[in-house]
């Protein structure tokens, strides 16, 4: 498995119903991805924002990891996991 640390603003369109934060699909580089399945959530704090941390499984099977800082609102993709 290849790690790749990114540090990347990102698109993203996202559900915000029912009191919780679902990612659906996230723009990286000019390409497209659907998220397929969230791994798991987390939540951490920087001061007073709070950030919403997601690992998420796209549909090339990859595994990304990023975050919604609810401060100023972006979206930043930190890692992808490559099965290789």
């Amino acid at each position: 498995m290849l790690i790749e640390r990114l540090d990347e603003k990102i698109k993203v369109r996202a559900d915000f119903g029912g009191g919780s934060i679902k990612p659906l699909v996230f723009v990286c580089r000019s390409q497209i991805h659907r998220v397929k399945k969230i791994n798991c959530r987390w939540l951490d704090r920087e001061g007073t924002a709070k950030i919403y941390y997601f690992s998420v499984t796209s549909d090339s099977g990859d595994v990304y990891q990023m975050h919604l800082n609810s401060g100023d609102m972006t979206w930043h993709l930190d890692q992808v996991m490559i099965e290789s």
